[in-house]
């Protein structure tokens, strides 16, 4: 298994959360589900998980917003609350 290994000379607190919504995102995606609730305390934060424009971090938010992607072609039944 190849892991992806990026240089970091030092993280904030946005990254770390926003890597954060990027696991939970892929793990609750993985399940079978059709409904996911993302309690955050920054909706800020929620919203720059699903902006593809360039920020940092903008990996996290290429993925999740693939992996929602995803989960979305299920079904209309599929939704997801912030």
């Amino acid at each position: 298994m190849s892991y992806l290994k990026t240089p970091a000379s030092r993280t904030t607190a946005f990254d770390a959360e926003l890597f954060v919504i990027k696991l939970g995102v892929s793990k609750t995606t993985s399940m079978d589900i059709k409904h996911i609730i993302l309690v955050n305390d920054s909706l800020g934060l929620a919203r720059r998980a699903v902006n593809l424009s360039v920020h940092s971090r903008q990996a996290h938010s290429i993925f999740v917003c693939f992996t929602l992607r995803l989960f979305f072609s299920g079904g209309p039944s599929h939704r997801i609350e912030f």
